[in-house]
């Protein structure tokens, strides 16, 4: 039998210990490997199913924008359809509504101008725009109305002025009648035209100023209150006027403001007379003197006024606004923008929006200080028809022998009459305007034997001016008689031979 050596069990015992190592060594590779790979394929799937992840969220983004975007372009649709659907309503307000509201805006000042009916376009551009139209609409209405009121009132001024010329050759040729006839009842129809003439010449005098014309005529300085009584001859109703005086010294008004004061006062009194009932109180006219010039109170005890007819009143006789002939109403209510054209012109200011103390309207004149001056009464003498002067009492408690010699007493009257302001007029007034002797102050002469002999001669007493009437007619009726008769025989004579 084969002998095993005693080295061989351990050598095969080393080489089964090293290949158990090797084969530990070999399973701790193969698992440290299988681990890497199993890390590598879980990052890998990791990382895979994070791309797929990543994918399926893009792709759902993407379905999720495209039902959004199909969405959003069915709501824009059936925005813009609403959107449309409002502003054609918005247009259709503006033309059905706004526009002729603001036509009526431009003529009435009371009545509003409507805004946008949709609140939500309050404030967009579709709101601007329709603003922007209106605003573009309301100046073409009002360069066309100047436009065309321009050349109205160019065609009134050239048409008034011929009619104005022609009525003072018909004025003339009424005066020059009234002196060439002498049969009572032609002279009280030449009165009744003159009358109606005059009433005539006023409002297309006053036309024709409203228009941006001169007055017509330009008159010398003048007496406040032959102005005054003038104005009245031209209104009709004159009658019912009574004019008094509050001034204690001769005011005039200088020559350029005659005529414009006149057309003033005669259009504030005819509105009076017009508006004051027959068979109540007169329209009470008083002159007075102020510290900054002179003013002609007006009281009417008429209806008064309303705030709408003040408001107009005020706004008429302030000319702050360019005038307008389609703004005056149907019929015009042409008599404030005439004085407040004058006012402009000439610096007066006239105001009406004081009640009287009878219950109507007070109205006011004001003339300034520069556009007055102080009359002598001895060159310029105020007419027969005149309100008097109030003089200081002073003056009637002189002593009775200076009296006739310093004072000589003067007739005036109350009521209408044709002063400087206008052509001719007549007076039928009442007891209480008769005439009355007010003092007035002559200047001083030295006295002479004469003028002492003269002095202690019967007082003459003083000439009623119906009286000095009817006599400087008779003796015109009698002269032209004397020239009749005198023609008559001349003729006779001339057949005979």
């Amino acid at each position: 039998m084969t002998q095993i050596p005693e080295a061989l069990p351990w050598t095969v015992a080393v080489v089964m210990l090293a290949a158990a190592i090797v084969a530990v060594i070999l399973l701790l590779r193969t698992r440290r490997s299988a681990a890497v790979a199993r890390a590598e394929a879980q990052s890998t799937a990791q990382a895979a199913a994070g791309r797929f992840q990543a994918m399926e969220a893009g792709l759902r983004a993407e379905a999720a924008g495209l039902r959004a975007e199909t969405h959003g372009a069915g709501l824009a649709r059936l925005t813009a359809e609403e959107k449309y659907g409002r502003v054609v309503k918005e247009v259709a307000h503006l033309t059905e509504a706004r526009l002729p509201a603001l036509v009526t805006h431009l003529r009435h000042r009371h009545v509003p101008v409507p805004g946008t009916q949709d609140p939500s376009l309050a404030h967009t551009d579709v709101a601007l725009l329709l603003e922007g139209a209106l605003n573009q609409v309301a100046q073409v209405i009002v360069d066309t109305e100047h436009r065309v009121d321009e050349g109205a009132q160019a065609v009134l001024r050239d048409t008034t002025a011929s009619i104005q010329a022609k009525s003072y050759r018909i004025q003339s040729m009424i005066e020059e009648m009234q002196f060439l006839y002498d049969d009572p009842k032609l002279a009280e129809q030449l009165l009744k035209l003159d009358q109606t003439n005059e009433e005539n010449l006023r409002q297309i005098q006053a036309t024709g100023v409203l228009c941006g014309a001169w007055p017509g005529l330009t008159r010398a300085d003048s007496h406040l209150g032959d102005i005054v009584a003038g104005a009245q001859s031209r209104i009709p109703g004159y009658q019912r006027v009574q004019v008094t005086s509050q001034l204690n010294v001769p005011v005039g008004v200088v020559a350029r403001a005659v005529e414009p004061l006149a057309v003033i006062v005669a259009e504030l009194l005819a509105n009076a007379v017009h508006h004051t009932p027959q068979g109540t109180r007169a329209v009470d006219v008083s002159l007075h003197q102020v510290q900054t010039g002179a003013c002609v109170l007006i009281d009417d005890p008429g209806v008064g006024m309303t705030d709408e007819e003040r408001e107009f009143a005020a706004r008429m006789l302030s000319n702050q606004q360019s005038l307008l002939l389609t703004h005056l109403g149907d019929p015009p209510r042409a008599g404030f923008a005439t004085i407040g054209r004058l006012v402009k012109q000439f610096g007066f200011t006239v105001t009406v929006d004081k009640p009287s103390a009878y219950g109507g309207v007070r109205a006011v004149v004001w003339i300034p200080d520069h556009l007055l001056m102080l009359m002598d009464e001895v060159t310029v003498p105020m007419s027969a028809m005149s309100p008097a002067l109030r003089r200081p009492a002073e003056e009637t408690r002189e002593p009775r022998e200076r009296e006739t010699r310093e004072v000589e007493p003067v007739h005036t009257g109350l009521g209408a009459a044709s002063g400087s302001g206008s052509g001719s007029g007549s007076v039928t007034g009442s007891d209480s305007d008769a005439a009355i002797d007010l003092p007035r102050r002559r200047r001083q002469k030295r006295t002479t034997a004469q003028d002492q002999q003269q002095d202690t001669a019967p007082a003459v007493s003083a000439i009623d001016p119906e009286q000095a009437a009817q006599t400087w007619g008779a003796w015109h009726s009698g002269t032209q008689r004397g020239v009749e008769d005198a023609q008559t025989s001349d003729e006779e004579e001339g057949s005979q031979s």
